[in-house]
């Protein structure tokens, strides 16, 4: 078949290309794998990496526009790789405003096009679909509601299970293995791993937080920096970078800063939402995952101005958070664009104290994993692997 093209934008892709990739091993074992990889991805041997996802570290439409000299640079030293290495098939991997311009570009080489995680067309752009059948022959997606929308919209279209579910299985759920006090309520504070989503919302979470501490002596606050978030936009904190500790234990390794009642922890996110009394989450996968531990939360989210314009023109949902769209109902609370940190305190102080508010969160949350299956890298690797040989048998495609 040839080498076979990996691309991923950000940090969540690369997990799960990294889960992904030793699965396909199985299924093509003489073939090696190249393009675009984070950390995970560039960990494996089987794995060579042209360009680092650091590169492509950009979100909205505004942000985008920006970046756009510099991303052509970008495909256009993938597109000199392409050619020389002449794969069969691409596997793009969530990024949809990079990837569906890069699948087109593949496609217009003859290459199989393999989209994994489905561009939240049902979000935002249900006309874009039209282009997603063009430029894709096989989009393999995690949410089971998906299904409908794409195989009504004629997107050759296969659910392979939801990454989440197996992680939150693997959860610690263990405060002493994280150092953190066992006497105390825990608030978790989640603002994401992009920068420009962390600068926005982090002085909104702090402010919360200084209420919170005010309201109860017993509160300890936490706050998750994902490993490749830049220390900088942390200031708000007011911790000493110098004062890190490392730690490293069988769960795997992560980075601590404390002061006070307040704690800052690099790395491990899910071990730390499974230990929270309750937590707020940016919007993303991420509130799936504190969704999936039974931990009782909020969304907080803040985007550019320009950026929440236009897609508040574009998005027709009621609910952003994927907690709320798996259960089909509002199970949690989101704080979207202009909120207080009055009315997001309140909401953290009712989910983490016995109470009405929270009993009934927990409840829904329990229902959740119903609606989902796991073993995704798996059976992702076995639909993809059952399509290019399909496929391979047509004389037309390959």
């Amino acid at each position: 078949m040839g080498d076979i093209f990996v691309s991923v934008g950000e940090p969540s892709g690369d997990v799960l290309a990294s889960e992904l990739v030793p699965k396909m091993q199985t299924h093509f074992p003489s073939e090696r794998f190249f393009g675009i990889g984070g950390p995970r991805l560039r960990q494996l041997d089987c794995f060579e990496a042209v360009a680092d996802i650091k590169q492509l570290s950009v979100m909205g439409f505004v942000e985008v526009i920006k970046h756009l000299p510099f991303i052509k640079r970008i495909e256009d030293r993938l597109l000199t790789e392409i050619a020389r290495r002449k794969p069969k098939v691409a596997i793009l991997v969530d990024y949809p405003g990079f990837h569906m311009r890069l699948a087109e570009m593949l496609k217009a080489r003859d290459i199989l096009v393999i989209q994994y995680v489905a561009p939240q067309l049902w979000a935002w752009g249900a006309r874009r679909t039209k282009r997603l059948k063009a430029v894709t022959d096989l989009v393999v997606g995690i949410m089971p509601f998906e299904e409908t929308f794409f195989r009504e919209r004629e997107v050759n279209f296969q659910y392979a299970g939801t990454p989440q579910v197996d992680r939150a299985k693997n959860a610690l759920r263990s405060k002493s293995s994280l150092e953190l006090p066992e006497n105390k309520v825990l608030i978790g504070f989640f603002p994401g791993s992009r920068r420009g989503e962390i600068s926005r919302v982090l002085p909104i979470l702090v402010a919360a937080r200084d209420l919170l501490r005010k309201e109860n002596q017993g509160y300890h606050f936490v706050f998750s920096k994902a490993p490749n978030a830049d220390w900088d936009v942390f200031s708000p904190l007011c911790l000493d970078e110098e004062q890190g500790r490392d730690i490293d234990s069988n769960a795997g390794e992560a980075r601590f800063w404390r002061q006070g009642d307040t704690t800052l922890v690099q790395g491990r996110s899910l071990d730390l939402m499974s230990v929270m009394d309750s937590a707020v989450v940016t919007s993303g996968t991420a509130t799936l995952e504190c969704g999936l531990v039974k931990t009782p939360m909020t969304v907080a989210y803040k985007m550019n101005p320009t950026t929440y314009k236009i897609a508040k023109h574009l998005v027709k949902l009621d609910s952003i958070s994927l907690v709320n769209l798996v259960a089909g109902k509002g199970i949690i609370r989101e704080f979207i664009q202009d909120f207080s940190p009055q009315d997001l305190a309140k909401e953290l102080s009712e989910l983490a104290v016995e109470g009405p508010r929270r009993g009934t969160v927990i409840s829904d949350l329990n229902t959740l994993d119903r609606k989902l299956k796991g073993d995704l890298p798996e059976e992702a690797a076995r639909i993809i692997a059952d399509f290019y040989y399909n496929a391979s048998l047509s004389p037309r495609r390959l």
